[in-house]
């Protein structure tokens, strides 16, 4: 199923980052549906930054590839193309492997899993940032813009203390099934 982008124009970009780090603290109080907490977070997440879609990718138990695992605006196309890839692949591979924030408007490799009608047209530019705990890597999440304009430094900030969070959440739901 395909999502569509909320209205990024409601409220400054910023002034959201409040209510989603409640939403997030909420979710980490629970800690019980970690994917539906990566579903209602990933929302407000594109909507902040003022991307047209995301998604959520968590690194499989072997550590070798990166399983989609929510997403919203993206077609059903990509999503299916996008369901598992490498670790190392392209920008999801650069952000994981160094442990920081990648941007690109590269997106060759992402067309050549079969989204060439979305990347390089619909979506011009990508972020993927690291979800981390510990120095360990536990995904990616990216978002995905229609144009060459980059989040504010405030925002980008935000951005990273979301993966950081986010971080903290899968690391916590793993600690619990064990």
């Amino acid at each position: 199923m395909e999502r569509t982008r909320p209205d990024a124009a409601a409220a400054p970009p910023h002034a959201g980052g409040a209510d989603l780090f409640v939403q997030l603290a909420a979710g980490l109080a629970e800690g019980r549906d970690l994917r539906g907490l990566l579903d209602r977070l990933l929302e407000p997440v594109v909507a902040l930054a003022g991307a047209h879609s995301g998604a959520v990718r968590l690194l499989s138990e072997s550590g070798e590839r990166l399983q989609l695992v929510s997403d919203i605006g993206l077609p059903n196309a990509v999503h299916r193309c996008e369901a598992t890839v490498n670790r190392g692949c392209g920008i999801c591979g650069d952000a994981a492997g160094a442990r920081r924030i990648v941007w690109s408007s590269d997106l060759r490799v992402c067309a050549e899993r079969g989204g060439d009608d979305f990347f390089g047209r619909t979506c011009s530019r990508m972020v993927a940032v690291p979800l981390q705990r510990r120095g360990r890597v536990l995904g990616v999440y990216n978002l995905f813009f229609a144009d060459e304009a980059e989040p504010s430094p405030q925002v980008m900030a935000l951005l990273r203390s979301v993966g950081e969070l986010l971080g903290l959440a899968l690391d916590n739901a793993r600690l619990e099934a064990q």
